[in-house]
């Protein structure tokens, strides 16, 4: 046993060879950064600068009860124990054998014409290894561990998103209260105005075209309303299917949740490369290249020997009276080589395999990156284009308020008819109407800016940056 045991720490000493090739992180020409010493932290947890404690309180309960985000942390442990199994494959096994046996042969095979009847009694430790000199374990085990990092920046994208969702939709539904509320007092309107042309109908002085118009716009606006509200139905639901709520609480539920969109936060002027590289979706395409790199040194290793020890120490005897004697100690130990000699190409396609998924792996992790600044750009673009649009928009809503007020003191003062007022406020209504939508997509991309710098970061990052 103690041969054993020598043979094994002699062959772990030199056990370092491993096929699995060097590996090294794709480069980049990144954007230029500007790094302001004045540039503040942005917080992990963005949201509650919209200072919406009905949105703090949902975000909290989606990240508790989300199906989604509990399957990928459940994932996590099933990763966990993979890498332990394969980081627990690298020692050797070490197994209690208690046998206790009773034989009797057939008469047949005895000279004697009566089978012997014999009891045997065996205790043993038993160790088995398989000497890793051609590094398939370890490679296996360092594969196994980037899986392991894989999943756990996959939870947080998960998580990430789920944050990202839950608020646009908050934010979609609050903008559809609103709206809902503008085209109830819209339908208030047409309905003004529609009973006004019929009164002028009927007096001889209004055409039954412009009569059927008015009843048209109406009608039309009465649609309108009834496609908000089934469209509020419709995010709610997704919104509590993200909340992981039970099917009966989605039907039951009529929980309007907000009628006013939030104040939009600052987003940060500039965005660091060093964030982005810290997106978790480019960790866990990363750390999927890498765990692709040692299986190829797992399927290379296979083109070499197996080499098994196993060993065994223990007692064995007929009679279970005689089995704690000094006599009765046992030992054995024993090699066991495996080596590949005619596969049919079968290591060889699984190299090619190992490589192929290897290169794969480093095309989506360019292709992450890659897409992140993409997305970063879009959405910049398209929060300036809807800020620019918001300050216009406000700038019609004023012109239409001016219209308003002027169509006000010209009724009392006898030169216009009311139609005309009504008209102003409609057309005042209409254009506030298109604001709010304006606002929510705004808020919506600013939420998906944040999804898309994979969170919030320390004045750290910037710092490790510049050094």
């Amino acid at each position: 046993m103690k041969r054993l045991i020598l043979i094994i720490s002699f062959i772990s000493i030199f056990a370092s060879c491993s096929f699995a090739p060097k590996y090294q992180r794709p480069s980049f020409k990144l954007p230029d950064i500007n790094t302001n010493d004045n540039v503040s932290s942005v917080s992990s947890t963005w949201w509650k600068k919209f200072n919406d404690k009905k949105l703090n309180l949902i975000i909290k309960e989606a990240l508790k009860n989300n199906d989604n985000l509990l399957i990928s942390y459940e994932r996590i442990n099933e990763m966990e124990a993979a890498f332990n199994l394969a980081k627990a494959n690298i020692y050797p096994l070490v197994e209690s054998n208690v046998n206790a046996t009773r034989i009797k042969d057939s008469n047949e095979s005895s000279a004697f014409g009566k089978g012997n009847i014999d009891n045997y009694f065996t205790v043993s430790g038993d160790v088995s290894y398989e000497v890793d000199i051609f590094g398939k374990l370890k490679n296996k085990k360092k594969a196994q561990l980037s899986l392991l990092l894989a999943q756990k920046s996959y939870a947080e994208a998960v998580k990430i998103k789920l944050i990202s969702d839950v608020a646009s939709t908050y934010f979609e539904i609050c903008a559809l209260n609103t709206r809902i509320n503008i085209m109830k007092n819209l339908i208030k309107k047409y309905e003004e105005t529609y009973k006004y042309r019929l009164k002028q109908y009927k007096h001889g002085i209004m055409d039954t075209l412009t009569v059927a118009q008015e009843k048209a716009k109406l009608d039309s606006s009465k649609l309108n309303l009834e496609v908000l509200k089934e469209n509020r139905k419709i995010f709610k639901n997704a919104l509590f299917l993200l909340l992981g709520k039970e099917p009966y609480e989605i039907f039951k539920s009529e929980n309007a949740l907000c009628n006013n969109l939030p104040e939009p936060i600052k987003f940060p002027a500039f965005i660091p490369s060093k964030v982005i590289e810290n997106r978790p979706d480019i960790i866990q395409s990363e750390e999927s290249l890498k765990a692709a790199n040692f299986q190829i040194g797992v399927a290379k290793a296979a083109y070499f020997p197996t080499i098994s020890l196993t060993g065994a120490l223990g007692l064995e005897s007929k009679d279970l009276s005689d089995l704690i004697q000094s006599s009765a100690k046992f030992w054995n130990i024993g090699s066991n080589i495996l080596s590949p000699i005619l596969s049919f190409g079968r290591i060889k396609s699984n190299v090619k395999i190992a490589t192929s998924r290897q290169k794969q792996a480093l095309l989506n992790y360019v292709y992450t990156v890659k897409n992140a600044f993409k997305e970063i750009h879009e959405t910049f673009i398209k929060l300036n284009s809807v800020k620019k649009q918001i300050i216009l928009q406000n700038k019609r809503i004023e012109d239409y308020k001016n219209i308003l007020t002027i169509a006000e003191k010209q009724y009392e003062n006898g030169l216009i008819d009311y139609i005309n007022v009504i008209d102003a406020k409609r057309n005042f209504e209409n254009a506030y109407l298109h604001l709010i939508n304006l606002k929510k997509e705004y808020l919506q991309q600013e939420v998906f800016l944040y999804k898309a710098i994979g969170g919030g970061w320390d004045k750290t990052v910037l710092q490790q940056k510049k050094q």
